[in-house]
């Protein structure tokens, strides 16, 4: 099994990032999706439109 695995902050999910998941998940059987947390965003000065949790749902949906 051929694992892929993605990461990113997909704050405001666009067609972009929809695309990015699609190619990603052609490239493998398995896709894993990390999803920067509020308090790295913090620490990386980045401020997110939604909260981790509401991203999180996004990328559920």
């Amino acid at each position: 099994m051929k694992r892929v695995i993605t990461y990113g902050t997909y704050d405001l999910l666009h067609y972009g990032h929809i695309e990015l998941l699609r190619r990603a998940r052609e490239m493998g059987d398995y896709l894993i999706v990390a999803l920067s947390s509020d308090e790295f965003n913090r620490i990386k000065n980045k401020k997110s439109y939604y909260s981790y949790e509401q991203r999180k749902m996004m990328l559920e949906s």
